[in-house]
This record gives C-alpha cells, sequence and structure tokens, in this order.
C-alpha cells in the first residue's frame, strides 16, 4: 500500500468517526455510558470476524510474545473510549469532538519525549495549527472548559497513548484485525460489566429506542473505522495518523451542525480551518516506517 493509499485510510477512518459523533451523544438519551460503549464495541466484534478468519488464514508472522502489548492496547482503549463516551454526554458534540483530538498534538510529544522518536519537522506546524484550531474551537479560551470537555481531554490523553501502542502492534504482527476484535471484546465485555454493576441491565425499550445508534456506531464507529486506522498505521506513522484522524472533529462538527443544530460562529469556523490546514501538512509529510519500527522495539514488552 502507497503511502497516499494509508493516508486515505486514515482519513476515512476520521470521517466514519466523525459521523458517529452524533451518535455517541443522542444514545446516550437512551443508554448510560458503560452500556453505550459495551454494546457497540460487541456489534463491531461480530461484523469484524469475516474479517478476522480471512487474517488468520494470511501467511503472517507470529504473535507470539504479543499478548500484553495487546492486553495494554485493549485496556487503553476501553478507557479512553467510556471517557470519551461520558464526555460527548456534558458537553457539545462540537466541542468533544475537538477536545479528544487534542491527541494529534500529544501523540508525536509522547512519542518524542518517551520513546525517542524523532518526526518529521513538518508535524510540529501540523501539530501547532491543530493546537490552535482546537484553542479557538474551545472560545480562546482554556478557562471556559465544561466537565465534559475536560473528560474529553482526558480521553485524548488515553488514545494518545494508544495510537502509539497500536502503531507497534501492527507494525510487529501486520494483524490489524486481531488486535481491533481483541480490543472491541475486552471493551465490551469490561463496560457491560460495570454498567450491569452501577445501573443493572438496560431495558429492552432503551435497547430498542437506541438501536439505530447501536447499529450505526458498531457497524462504522467500530467495526469499520479502527480497522482503517491499524491498516494505516502499518505504512504511515503513529504520529502522522494523530494528525490525520483530527479531522473527524471538522467532519463532526459539520454533521453536528446538520443533525442537532449545533452552530460554530466565527472563532469555531477559524479552528476548523486550522485543523485542516493540519490535516493538510500531515498528509503530504512522506511515509516514515523507520520511526515505527523503533517504537515496535521500545514497547515491546
Amino acid at each position: 500500500m502507497s503511502p497516499n493509499q494509508a493516508t486515505a485510510l486514515a482519513l476515512m477512518a476520521a470521517l466514519a468517526w466523525g459521523i458517529g459523533n452524533v451518535a455517541q451523544k443522542t444514545i446516550l438519551e437512551h443508554l448510560d455510558g458503560f452500556a453505550a460503549t459495551g454494546i457497540t464495541a460487541l456489534v463491531g466484534v461480530v461484523v469484524l470476524l469475516p474479517l478476522l478468519l480471512r487474517e488468520s488464514s494470511a501467511d503472517l508472522p507470529p504473535v507470539r510474545g504479543s499478548l500484553p502489548l495487546l492486553l495494554a492496547i485493549s485496556l487503553l482503549f476501553t478507557f479512553a473510549s467510556t471517557v470519551m463516551q461520558f464526555g460527548y454526554g456534558l458537553t457539545t458534540v462540537t466541542n468533544a469532538g475537538f477536545m479528544v483530538n487534542t491527541a494529534a498534538v500529544l501523540t508525536p510529544v509522547l512519542a518524542w519525549l518517551f520513546l525517542s522518536q524523532r518526526p518529521h519537522l513538518a508535524i510540529w506546524p501540523a501539530s501547532l495549527s491543530t493546537l490552535l484550531g482546537i484553542f479557538l474551537m474551545a472560545g480562546a479560551s482554556w478557562s471556559g472548559l465544561t466537565p465534559g470537555d475536560l473528560l474529553a481531554l482526558l480521553s485524548a490523553l488515553g488514545f494518545a497513548v494508544w495510537t502509539l501502542a497500536v502503531g507497534a502492534y501492527v507494525m510487529r504482527t501486520r494483524r490489524p484485525v486481531l488486535m481491533t476484535v481483541v480490543q472491541l471484546a475486552v471493551s465490551g465485555v469490561l463496560c457491560i460489566g460495570l454498567g450491569t454493576a452501577f445501573h443493572g441491565l438496560p431495558a429492552p425499550h432503551a435497547l430498542s429506542a437506541a438501536l439505530p445508534e447501536i447499529l450505526f456506531m458498531g457497524l462504522v464507529s467500530k467495526g469499520l473505522a479502527y480497522v482503517l486506522m491499524a491498516i494505516a498505521q502499518q505504512h504511515i506513522s503513529a504520529t502522522c495518523v494523530g494528525v490525520l484522524v483530527s479531522a473527524e472533529a471538522v467532519f463532526g462538527a459539520a454533521i453536528a451542525a446538520l443533525v442537532l443544530g449545533e452552530t460554530m460562529g466565527m472563532l469555531r469556523g477559524i479552528g476548523s480551518i486550522c485543523i485542516i490546514l493540519g490535516v493538510i501538512i500531515a498528509a503530504r509529510i512522506p511515509t516514515q516506517l523507520p520511526e515505527s519500527r523503533p517504537s515496535a522495539r521500545a514497547l515491546q514488552p
């Protein structure tokens, strides 16, 4: 796969998540955050089973020794996605989408600080442009952040670490579908267990009312998008992918304006342009596979 094709896959994942941001908000009208995260994750597992069977029959490197990293990926994903789901319930779709995508800035910084990965120089203006866009989307004042915004920022930190771990795993094993299925299965079981402990089982009428969101999030936001991102990370660096998928915030804001009537205003409009500029810069960065290989060694248990 060429770097341009991998870039296109990352942007397709961003589009899928952006559209799914509206479902992230409306599903909470019927289900609690744990149930929403867990049920949609298990739907994603079912959707991906045919692809998993196909991948398992391919001639790929052995996965021996990768179980601890895969478990870490699954727990990071569970934490980040659950915190994100609760964040969507306490702020607007537009704000949550942009706050979660501060991961685009955190990913190269964490890779540089903890994994000694020296990213392409262009990733810094791309990240700074993205950070400026996020700041403007927050109303040009961090003091106006809501509890939902703060949860979204905490989720972003989890997703930044998760992105680096995913890059290490898929570069080592070349099994993006296996990784996605395991992380969704772990997330689904843990979240449904926590939801049952705190809130009891969801009522049948609540499940029925949330069925459109459950199916869309399970099929597209969970089943499709995470596989596309994992495949892309076999061909372009985790830091580059982190900036590319921040386009999710722009897609999500546009869909929220159409479906939920959320407005952006001038500042947020300028912020979205800054994020788009960051994505364009990241899309022009050449493939950085040499960067990903050291990360795989650095994260090897």
